[in-house]
């Protein structure tokens, strides 16, 4: 496991695991503070953005799988281990720091080309569960806890999760969990179309890595491009997705990988694709 030559990935931060599997095409992510659930400091909020960024610009990787190590996916930012100020600090200090951190984040999973499969049990929290709805593929063991808990503790939901709910599960059930606080297990999250999958929790592992396998040897060139219009579409009228499609048809139609569909399909055979 070691960086893609040629390309800079934060591997020296404290609480996360980066290593590129070249030979796999995989970058993996694993947040590292079992002891804390899993809760994420300010250096390792940046520490993802600057491995996704890096990793959706490396044609080494064709894949991002997102995981927790121990028993937690994560707990959301670890507001206890910020140093206290000596002082008050600044109106609007809360706001200008997100604009950097959680807030960049979320925007950051979304926008790569690069795929990216979460690997989701026990908690999911806050940030966490923001994770875990922005990743393109979140599979999450069916006892696992997925909540949205902000108004419970008096302040309101942060890192995209009030975005991300609603266009998952409608308003009615992002109100359940954004306004009551109510945790919801994974089967119930796969259920309602939150997430990819839930598996028993000790199967997670390996439907993750069946997962990432099938998508490391896709097309990446048209998957990357398909993501791109599911998230785009979102806020686009259909004259502008039309348009947005027939770019992506002229760039994937161009790409090596879908010379090769042409070939395998005249040869009657499985196609090899390269992500080129």
């Amino acid at each position: 496991m070691s960086a893609h030559p040629g390309k800079t990935y934060p591997t020296d931060v404290d609480g996360l695991d980066v290593a590129v599997h070249d030979d796999r095409g995989v970058l993996e992510l694993t947040i590292d503070r079992p002891d804390r659930r899993n809760a994420v400091t300010d250096d390792i909020v940046q520490a993802l953005i600057g491995a996704i960024e890096a990793g959706g610009s490396d044609d080494a990787v064709r894949v991002i799988r997102l995981g927790g190590r121990g028993d937690h996916f994560c707990s959301g930012f670890d507001l206890a281990g910020r140093a206290k100020p000596d002082g008050p600090v600044r109106t609007g200090e809360t706001q200008r720091r997100m604009r950097w951190q959680v807030n960049e984040l979320i925007p950051t999973m979304l926008e790569t080309q690069t795929p990216i499969v979460a690997s989701v049990r026990g908690t999911a929290m806050g940030l966490g569960l923001a994770m875990t709805l922005a990743a393109d593929f979140a599979v999450v063991a069916d006892d696992a806890r997925l909540s949205a808990p902000f108004v419970r503790s008096g302040f309101t939901p942060d890192s995209g999760s009030s975005w991300l709910l609603p266009r998952l599960v409608g308003v009615a059930r992002a109100k359940d969990m954004l306004l009551l606080g109510t945790m919801v297990d994974g089967a119930t999250a796969a259920g309602w179309g939150m997430v990819h999958a839930s598996v028993p929790v000790g199967e997670i592992d390996a439907a993750a890595d069946a997962l990432v396998e099938r998508l490391a040897a896709s097309a990446t060139v048209a998957v990357g491009l398909a993501k791109s219009l599911v998230h785009r579409s979102l806020t686009a009228d259909l004259d502008r997705h039309l348009a947005d499609e027939a770019t992506a048809i002229e760039l994937s139609s161009r790409s090596a990988d879908f010379a090769e569909w042409s070939r395998a399909a005249r040869d009657k055979r499985e196609p090899d694709f390269t992500g080129r």
